[in-house]
């Protein structure tokens, strides 16, 4: 009785390598920061250009010359400054998944990113269907010389913008795959290390 008492206190099971220690995981986890810094920054610019497009100037600019743009404008940047607080949100989460190796952190980070990247591609696509739809407003309200140089300005706008978001969305996916690889090698550590014992 006393020896076996003995020999659990001398002897502790550890394993043998930790994920940390692990050079593949150093890699994924590098690759993930350089994914969230590049996250960061899109998402602070979805907010600058969304808070450009709800600019009262702007907008007060935009409605002079058509009520339907001006609709298309404001429905545009309200999307923009969402997505764009979104993703400062889910960097941040994206941190703590990544430093912490929770799998449930993990999984949850990859859910939120499939979540904004099927609303940025819809936005993308409204966008881009805005501002093809500027021709017709233009058509309807016979635009003078002036007027055309701002209708043209508000297409290349929506179109760009339009386009940013499907850019964004591809990063994303990008995103997804380094999540699942980071979450694939911490699962197949968890659940097949192999341990040692140690005095």
């Amino acid at each position: 009785m006393l020896n076996q008492s003995e020999s659990s206190r001398q002897y502790q099971y550890t394993p043998r390598t930790h994920v940390r220690e692990r050079p593949l995981h150093w890699c994924i986890i590098l690759v993930s920061l350089l994914f969230v810094f590049l996250l960061v920054v899109e998402s602070v610019a979805f907010i600058v250009l969304g808070a450009w497009h709800l600019t009262a100037r702007h907008l007060q600019t935009v409605l002079s010359f058509s009520s339907e743009v001006h609709q298309r404008e404001l429905a545009f940047g309200i999307l923009l400054v969402i997505i764009g607080s979104v993703g400062v949100l889910m960097s941040i989460l994206g941190l703590i998944a990544f430093f912490t190796l929770r799998l449930l952190l993990l999984r949850t980070f990859a859910l939120c990113l499939w979540l904004v990247m099927i609303v940025g591609i819809a936005v993308g696509i409204l966008g881009i269907i805005f501002a093809s739809q500027v021709d017709g407003f233009m058509t309807q309200a016979g635009t003078t010389n002036a007027n055309s140089g701002r209708y043209a300005e508000e297409k290349f706008m929506l179109g760009m913008n339009g386009g940013l978001a499907l850019f964004m969305s591809l990063t994303l996916l990008v995103g997804i795959i380094i999540v699942r690889c980071l979450t694939g090698d911490v699962n197949s550590y968890s659940s097949g290390h192999s341990y040692y014992r140690a005095q």
